[in-house]
């Protein structure tokens, strides 16, 4: 019995995501064409563009991809919170595997702000409900910290969660855009200075002194 034309077009647009997916980890994401996913999918340059419209459509979704795998990467590698020893530590991990993933490439940073709105007049959808999922991991993170009493150092108690993450947000961007203007070329750099302007922000007064 032959596949009915609704799931073979699922099963093709799936597919050329995959080739795309695959040739940007292979060679990165610059050189990701529609000629090479073509060729990786087996399929005709037009097929690409009948399902994604164009690069830009088929290289948000390996970006959607890619953010999307940030949740599940932060739910295996943070140990019970009861657990942490560098509380601040695994906020800073989670802090700049996000960044690292905006700024892999010049596209990436474009298609992440195209995508969000700045720089184009529409938000995707799916987009902001992943990023939505993010905050809410980081705000949980940080609810489970501020309400235990054996987590050092303690986390302030004047601001909420949710509070905090619009900070945390701003240190996001802020950082990305130091990279990529080369203001910092170094990561750890970029990572130390996080630190500082993050116990700053979250700990409470004489938490690290205490």
């Amino acid at each position: 019995m032959s596949r009915k034309p609704q799931q073979r077009s699922i099963e093709t647009r799936a597919r050329v995501l995959k080739a795309a997916r695959d040739l940007s980890k292979k060679h990165g994401l610059e050189l990701v064409t529609a000629e090479a996913v073509a060729a990786e999918a087996g399929v005709a340059k037009g097929t690409v563009f009948s399902h994604y419209g164009d690069m830009d459509g088929l290289l948000s979704h390996v970006l959607l991809d890619r953010l999307n795998a940030l949740r599940t990467i932060a739910a295996e590698d943070a140990p019970p919170v009861a657990g942490l020893e560098d509380p601040v530590g695994q906020l800073l991990r989670n802090m700049m595997a996000l960044i690292d993933v905006i700024t892999d490439s010049p596209t990436i940073l474009r298609l992440f702000l195209d995508n969000i709105g700045v720089t184009k007049p529409n938000c995707a959808t799916e987009f902001v409900e992943t990023l939505d999922a993010l905050d809410a991991d980081l705000a949980g993170f940080l609810d489970l910290w501020q309400s235990s009493d054996v987590i050092t150092p303690a986390l302030r108690r004047d601001r909420t969660p949710v509070e905090m993450v619009d900070g945390l947000i701003a240190f996001m961007i802020h950082g990305a855009i130091l990279l990529k203007s080369h203001q910092l070329t170094d990561r750890n750099a970029l990572e130390t200075r996080l630190r500082r302007h993050v116990e700053a922000f979250v700990l409470a007064p004489g938490a690290l002194t205490a």
